[in-house]
């Protein structure tokens, strides 16, 4: 389930997919270097001999004369044992330990290569392939900053080649070099500075007049104080007390809070792994075998569930907000319901993708730095229009700017037809709930048929399966639909509450409980076991059944919850620590993916070593990071104060 924006890094992450030492081999076109094997000395000898070719390579071209000359006194100078060609030499990246281990990274030292002062240089990143079945080699080079990367690419991929190595150009040589770079500024870096600092202005304005206002004992203006800090922190940070009158109860969903929490903490933590696959790691076999055991299979492949967990919340929640607005005033204005959740949720999204094509690429640098920001800047130079419209799961699924975000056009294309649903359900009562259990079933439906008629496998990343039935929203409506309905139930009952037996109360979460651990126990089996020992029919059966199942266990939970019989699971779901964070969900899941990409992934120069202590420790630093962002100018709480003035 990795997504499209990590793909060309997941391919350099040596070996991701256990099928790529074949992959890398057969795509040389040279099936006699199959049998051949390496010795350790070899590969030891491997760039101190590319000294001796850059030593002995003969004129070329004028466009490269000065790359070639330096490379050539550089390459004398090391065999003279002159001090700045030892230096340069010292830099490159050497034999790595593990090779056998599949641990194939050897970038050298960046920072001694940009620190040369006798010589301007740029540090590049090679991938190559040996023969036989050691890992993908990781090379770094410290070249002359004067030197094309596709020229430097040329002559090391023809010395390879004498030394029965291919160079593999996944993905362009020049984003695997580091170098100087100007700021180039486009219409995009422009346009975002110049909005930054209407809003940067805004937020100080407006924070001002705020605590001016404090000071002379005046209440602010909601209009002038809507992007003030001040006010929307105090916003963020507040903690509504539980409600204790029992006749309410059913009438609040505090549980709501901490689900919503959870599911986000889940997806950080699925992306979290996800990242993992494209770390350098030097122990990638104690990475791989980490995710065959159960608890980090439910975390990392079950986590499509939380998704699914917010489509439930979601439908839930339109429903009682629309059948609230209903009940009181008889009607309801759809243009402006969809103005509003428009501007609500494409705001902040519109700022991030300004981000992305504008200042992004110039917050640092790595080895993997340009190609993890080109992969999230170019699709979005194409594809931003699809992604503001919240169409492009469907217009381009295969080239989505921020891929994540296909859950945001899933969500607001469902939001669309919300009205046409629940007038109908708040008009004629519960005989419109057969209509949307069958539209919910239909979908069910489409998804298994889909599954069967493509053969597809849970454990293939298959552009197939993404395309039609991850992304697409009458694939992903089903769950949706099930909290539309359930929410309908919650209003229905808000005064009256559900009266149950108690022995029906226990049955229920017997059965919840029963349901939750065969779906978890059905996913680590699918995804430890051979796809070629089972057939794929299981596949197709348990996605959209697991999907539902899940959905209907979080409603049994709150619906206990608002019925007083959650037990120590309300007190816990309900507790008031979990509302800033339900709060900022929603820009959670907006920053945290790019966070991840810029503070674990693209600055890496070196290699990592994989321990269970790490990736936690990456798990709450993300989720840190992403909740403390909440005071960035992009947040909705500012346009939500703005827009509530009106």
């Amino acid at each position: 389930m990795w997504p499209t924006w990590m793909l060309p890094l997941i391919v350099l992450s040596n070996e991701s997919l256990p099928n790529i030492n074949n992959q890398r081999r057969i795509s040389d076109g040279n099936s006699e270097l199959q049998n051949v094997e390496f010795s350790i000395e070899e590969v030891l000898m491997l760039n101190r001999r590319f000294v001796d070719y850059l030593a002995g390579i003969g004129d070329q071209e004028s466009s490269v004369s000065q790359c070639l000359n330096t490379l050539r006194q550089l390459a004398q100078g090391y065999l003279d044992r002159q001090r700045l060609g030892l230096e340069w030499f010292d830099s490159w990246g050497k034999v790595p330990s593990g090779l056998y281990y599949q641990n194939g990274y050897a970038f050298g030292n960046v920072d001694q290569c940009r620190a040369i002062a006798q010589v301007r240089m740029q540090h590049c990143t090679f991938i190559a392939a040996f023969p036989g079945d050691m890992a993908l080699f990781f090379t770094g080079l410290c070249v002359p900053h004067s030197c094309p990367p596709d020229y430097v690419a040329q002559i090391y991929g023809e010395y390879l080649s004498t030394q029965s190595m291919t160079l593999i150009p996944l993905v362009s040589q020049e984003t695997l070099c580091i170098r100087d770079e100007e700021i180039r500024y486009d219409g995009a870096m422009i346009t975002a500075i110049v909005i930054s600092s209407l809003i940067g202005l805004c937020v100080l304005c407006s924070t001002l007049y705020e605590l001016i206002s404090i000071a002379l004992k005046r209440e602010a203006k909601r209009m002038y104080s809507a992007f003030s800090l001040l006010g929307n922190v105090r916003t963020i940070l507040h903690l509504l007390p539980r409600e204790k009158n029992t006749d309410r109860k059913s009438s609040m969903i505090d549980c709501a809070h901490g689900i919503r929490s959870l599911s986000m903490i889940w997806i950080i933590v699925v992306h979290v792994h996800e990242t993992s696959f494209a770390l350098p790691m030097e122990n990638t076999s104690t990475w791989l075998g980490y995710l065959e055991k159960f608890i980090p299979t439910v975390l990392f492949y079950g986590g499509g569930l939380a998704v699914d967990t917010f489509l439930m919340l979601s439908g839930m929640l339109v429903a009682m907000s629309m059948l609230r607005e209903l009940d009181k005033e008889g009607k309801f204005n759809p243009l402006m319901l969809y103005l509003h959740r428009y501007i609500r949720i494409t705001a902040p999204l519109a700022t991030l993708i300004l981000f992305v094509v504008s200042f992004a690429i110039y917050m640092g640098e790595g080895v993997y730095w340009k190609a993890q920001m080109n992969s999230l800047k170019q699709p979005c130079l194409t594809s931003w229009w699809a992604a503001l419209l919240h169409i492009q799961n469907y217009v381009d699924p295969a080239n989505m700017c921020l891929t994540w975000t296909w859950y945001l056009s899933v969500d607001m294309q469902l939001y669309i037809i919300a009205p046409a649903l629940i007038y109908p359900l708040w008009r004629y009562g519960k005989r419109v709930l057969i209509v949307i259990a069958s539209i919910a079933i239909l979908s069910m439906a489409c998804v298994l048929t889909t599954f069967l008629v493509n053969e597809i496998r849970l454990t293939v990343a298959d552009t197939v399966r993404y395309k039609l039935t991850y992304y697409a929203t009458h694939a992903r409506m089903a769950v949706w639909l099930w909290g539309l309905a359930f929410g309908y139930l919650l209003h229905k009952t808000k005064d009256t509450r559900v009266k149950l037996a108690n022995l029906y109360w226990t049955l229920g979460w017997m059965l919840c409980f029963t349901l939750l651990g065969l779906i978890f126990f059905a996913n680590y089996q699918i995804y430890t076991t051979n796809a070629a020992e089972f057939s794929f029919v299981a596949d197709a059966f348990f996605e959209p059944l697991s999907r539902s199942l899940f959905a209907f266990c979080v409603m049994w939970i709150i619906l206990a919850c608002v019925n007083r019989k959650g037990g120590l699971l309300d007190e816990f779901l309900g507790a008031a620590i979990w509302q800033p964070l339900s709060r900022l969900s929603y820009t959670m899941y907006l920053l945290h993916t790019v966070m991840l990409g810029m503070g674990s992934l693209a600055p890496i120069n070196t290699s990592t070593h994989f321990s269970v202590i790490d990736l936690f420790y990456r798990i709450w630093g993300a989720i840190g990071l992403a909740f403390r962002c909440y005071g960035a100018p992009y947040s909705r709480f500012h346009l939500e104060r703005w827009i509530g003035y009106f």
